[in-house]
This record gives structure tokens, sequence and C-alpha cells, in this order.
């Protein structure tokens, strides 16, 4: 038996502007059978129950909407919430345990947010039909497991559950005044001072919200959920804006909430941060915007390594083709080019009342420099340099290259028209050849944005158009500023990869400014780091090989890092953790092997 689930992308399903190719070429229709129809706004539907999946709307839609998939009918007794006809469908929801973090990955648009809606009691989950159904049908599906006394509980008000959303910037349209006062109106549990030493607020607390940047509104909005006193505590994407060093500070001050017995569910895309805070891993697999399944919960360790391999031996599922491994050879001696492209000598730079060192080093072609350092400290100033859109106040660069292709930390492109149109008007037909298309539009997911305007795009989509212009322009040197933010973990290794593919390939050169430790280990060659006081001053230290600039930077946030033997992917050793105090006590806060 076969569960088949019909999937209509509403966004880019345009049949006003089509022949209704879905309708007519269905066999099913034709032997007079109503397997697709359409509303009273003359938007298609396909009837699943009849649908006999065979893919022929699939590749007759000229706007590429429609997605069918089959799955194993067992499922069906899982099914948790159907988002209408021909919307996305969830099944199953993840196990909780008070006193633990229960870390969930997977893609975006695979149902995560959905499962937090519904652990929350902010939607009723609907099992497959058109309108919620009573409490009592999820007690009915959760009897006889630990999520029936979760639920009972969640619907009789006898535990309370906060969350902190995805997005934090529209904070300071609703909430105004200055943080402190905003914290201690909030403050049940008492312990805001704590809390702000804990999340790095004490010059954050002092300012109004509409002041905040990125990072210091995300931390805000941690304090804020921690602050309440509850029972269940839901972060979704707490480590987005934030450096490294504030992404480990959360993962601290979350790993003490769930100390205290609370129950803790964080939904995150850095894996090495994710990784470092969870007690338990759920893994969300299927297809994006179609459907999403979650796996039982297991140790940090053996999820995460599910996760790349891209198999649920649970459920007897492979969701991914090819598993995601991690290079383990040494790569002390890494400039792969004694060619120099740039090189310059100890430059100073002063913005306003910040000031910025950089000691002179040498950059070679083909290799890839990773830079690594807090926000605020002057690495996107030394991107302008390089790139000439300011200018050094003394010392001299050296560029022997006279292109470069540039994706700038925020992402935001003013273009009236569609994706397909502004790749089109900066890269040329090249854009949309098979390799192009092989390398980054299908795997970013592009292909089914391209007829949509570059306004209609969410800042993740967005941030992928701008990183596929900047690697398929052709150019001798590439420079990205953050290209994981804004995108899932899946995203970020596809991005990872071609880029090293890339320069690997072609003997390019690129510079890449990340705060994720897994996706900078993954595709760098040397490491550039920079310290100091963030607004304050900063200094670019000497480009180093791979571990000894990896040591450096570790070193200052005091946390070491191993190799996971399955997979080769790095690990944040657990504070205090008999490795930690013995890679500390040899100063290995960095392991290649």
């Amino acid at each position: 038996m076969t569960l088949r689930i019909a999937v209509i992308d509403r966004d880019t399903c345009k049949s006003d502007k089509c022949q209704h190719e879905c309708y007519y070429f269905c066999p099913v229709v034709r032997l007079g059978q109503e397997c697709v129809k359409f509303d009273d706004e003359g938007q298609p539907e396909i009837v699943e129950d009849i649908c006999t999946g065979c893919g022929i709307c699939i590749k007759k839609c000229p706007f590429d909407s429609i997605d069918i998939v089959n799955l194993p009918d067992k499922l069906s007794s899982d099914l948790i919430h159907k988002y209408g006809v021909n919307g996305f469908t969830l099944f199953k929801l993840p196990d909780l345990e008070p006193g633990k973090i229960l870390g969930i990955i997977g893609k975006n648009g695979i149902g995560k947010s959905t499962a937090i809606k519904i652990l929350s009691d902010k939607i009723k989950a609907n099992f497959g039909n058109e309108t919620p159904q009573s409490k009592e049908k999820m007690l009915e599906y959760t009897k006889g497991n630990k999520m029936n006394d979760y639920f009972t509980n969640l619907y009789n008000k006898k535990i309370r559950v906060v969350i902190k959303p995805q997005t934090v910037y529209n904070i300071p349209k609703v909430v105004q005044g200055q943080v402190y006062d905003l914290l201690e109106k909030i403050d049940e549990r008492n312990n805001l001072k704590e809390t702000i030493v804990d999340l790095d607020l004490e010059i954050a607390s002092k300012m109004n919200i509409s002041d905040l940047s990125g990072g210091e509104l995300q931390r805000v909005a941690i304090a804020s959920v921690g602050l309440r006193d509850a029972d269940v505590y839901l972060f979704d994407e707490p480590s987005s804006y934030n450096d490294v060093f504030q992404r480990i500070a959360v993962a601290k001050y979350l790993k003490k909430l769930a100390r205290s017995g609370k129950i803790v569910v964080v939904v995150e895309h850095d894996m090495a941060i994710l990784d470092y805070l969870s007690d338990l891993i759920t893994v969300v697999y299927g297809d994006p915007g179609v459907y999403g399944i979650f796996s039982r919960p297991e140790s940090v360790r053996t999820g995460i390594n599910m996760f790349l391999d891209g198999t649920v031996p649970s459920d007897n599922i492979r969701f991914r083709k090819n598993e995601i491994k991690f290079e383990t050879v040494s790569q002390l001696n890494s400039i792969v080019n004694d060619t120099p492209i740039l090189d310059f000598t100890d430059i100073n730079k002063k913005v306003n009342d910040f000031s910025l060192k950089i000691d002179a080093s040498t950059i070679y072609q083909g290799e890839i420099i990773g830079i690594l350092g807090p926000n605020a400290i002057g690495k996107s100033t030394f991107l302008n340099i390089i790139t000439g859109n300011t200018h050094a106040d003394s010392g001299s660069f050296n560029v022997m290259t006279s292109t470069h292709s540039y994706k700038p930390q925020h992402s935001h492109i003013d273009y009236p028209n569609s994706v397909q149109d502004y790749l089109s008007e900066t890269i040329g037909q090249s854009a949309f050849s098979s390799y192009s298309k092989s390398l980054l539009l299908e795997p970013l997911g592009l292909t089914k944005l391209l007829d949509r305007k570059m306004s209609e795009l969410s800042g993740g989509e967005m941030h992928k158009v701008a990183i596929t212009k900047c690697l398929l322009t052709e150019s001798d040197l590439y420079i990205l500023d953050e290209p994981s933010a804004f995108v899932d973990i899946e995203d970020r290794l596809v991005i990872s990869s071609t880029i090293k593919r890339i320069m690997n390939s072609m003997g390019k050169t690129a510079i890449i400014v990340d705060h994720d430790l897994l996706v900078l280990d993954l595709i760098s060659n040397r490491i550039m780091v920079f310290e100091g006081k963030p607004n304050q001053s900063g200094h670019a230290l000497k480009i180093k090989n791979k571990k000894d600039g990896f040591n450096s930077f570790l070193n200052s946030m005091e946390i070491t890092i191993r190799r996971d033997k399955h997979s080769g992917r790095p690990r944040i050793n657990k504070l205090d953790s008999r490795l930690d105090r013995q890679q500390k006590a040899s100063g290995n806060y960095y392991y290649e092997e």
C-alpha cells in the first residue's frame, strides 16, 4: 500500500498564465475521473486518493509547481498535520524529556517550526483533515507513550510553554524602550543580572531596543524567553546573527536552563553548536515544502551522523543520495600554489572611533582563506579594503588580479524583475548551463525560484541568489562575507563543497568570513584570526596554516575540538570533560586527525 502526497506550490503556480497542462495531460482525467480539478478561484487541486503518481503533471507544469511523492502506507497512522488540500504534510512529533536539550536538525521548510507550534499549542494538529481536531485526538494518538502526559498537562494548562521565534527583526516594531527596563518587567525567575552576564548583554542592556544590532536583538530575545518561569522552552535558530563567541555563550546559557530541570528544545543550523549544546538529536527528513518526518530521538553523535549519512536506520529510510564526509588528512602544508595573488604590508585603518591593525601576509593562487573573529572587530572593513571600497590609512595592498567577485555581508538586492532576469543580466546565459544547474541552482533549490520576482524572495532565498551570482561570476578572486547566514544546514554544506570544488578545480582563490566553525573547517586551507575589543579596536593576525590558526582562535575561546571518527566532522568537546582538559594541557585545542 502507498500513501500518496501531492503538493502544489501556490507561490509559483500561475494557472492564469498556463494551458492547464496538469489537467489535460493527466491520464486519470483522460479516463473520465476528476483527478485534477479547479476551485472557484481557478486554482488547481490534485485528488490524492485517485492520483496514480505517474509524474506527468510534474514534467508538464511550466512553472515547476507540482510535487508528488509516494510514502509507505504505514506512515498514514503518524500523519500529524496537513496544510489544506495539496499542502505540506507533517508526520510524527519529537519526544521531550525534562532536564535535557533536544536538538532538531533538518532543512528549512521541512516542518520544524510547525512541530514547535503544535508542542506549544499555538496550532492544533488536524491529523490530515481540513479542520483542527479536538484535543482528545492528540491524546488518543499519544496514548501509551511519554508524550501523552505532556499533552495532557499542556491542554489542562498545568505546564507553561514559551517560544523564541525564528525571526527577531520585527521585535523593535512592537516593543520600545530601554532593554534593561523591558527585561526587568518580565524577569519571573529573578536572575536578570546573571542572564545579562551569561548572554554578553552588559552594553546592550543600557541601549534602546531600536538601536540593537541583529546579534544583540537575538540574545535579548533569548533572554526574554529564558527569564520567564516556564516548564518548556522552545528556541528556533538562536545562533542567527551571533558570532561564534556569542553562540558558545548562548549554548552555555541553554545548557544551564536545562540543568534546572526544564524541557529545552532547540532548532539550529550550526551543526557544531547543536552538537555542543544538545543531549539528544532528532532528525527531520523529507522533501521541503512537501512533507517532513521526525525520527525518534538519538544520542547526539548518532543523530548528527544519521543526518550526514542521509539515513534513518530505525525507519529503513535513505533520504539523501550521498553521505557527507569531512577530510581528515592533515593540511599543515596548506599553500597549494607558490604564485601570490594578493600581498600586503602592515596595514592601519581608522573608522570613526574604531581602529584596525592588519599584520602583513600573502595570499596565494588556488587557496581558500577562512577568517575567524567576533562581530564588530574589523573583518568587513578588511574585505572593503581588498575590494577597493575603502582605503587603508597606512601600508599597501598589492593585488595581482584585476577581477574579483564579492558577496557582501547583507544580501539585499534591489531589483524589479525575476530571479532569472537578474541572473541573466548579471552573469549571462552561462548561469543556466547544465554545469551551473548541477553545481548550484538545483542543489540550492533556485530552479523553482527563477520565475519569482526578487522582491518576493525571503531573506534566505535572496541570500542564496547573491551567493550564486558571486560564485558563477568569472573571476580570479572570490570574497564571501558570511555565506552560511540565513540558510539551513544542508545548504551550508552545499555552498561549502561548491566553493571548495570551484577553487580546487579552476585554481581560483577565495576569502571566506564566517561564524560557522564547521563551514570554515570544511573548506579552508589557511586561517586568518581577528582579535581585539569589538567596536573599539581590532587586530588581524598574520595568516597561519589551518591547525595553528584554529588553535589560536579556539584558545581565545577556551574551547577544544576533536574529530568524529565516523564522519570526520569537528566536534566541540564538552567543557571540562576529560578530553577537553587533556587537549588544553597539551596545547592542542584543534585536532586535524
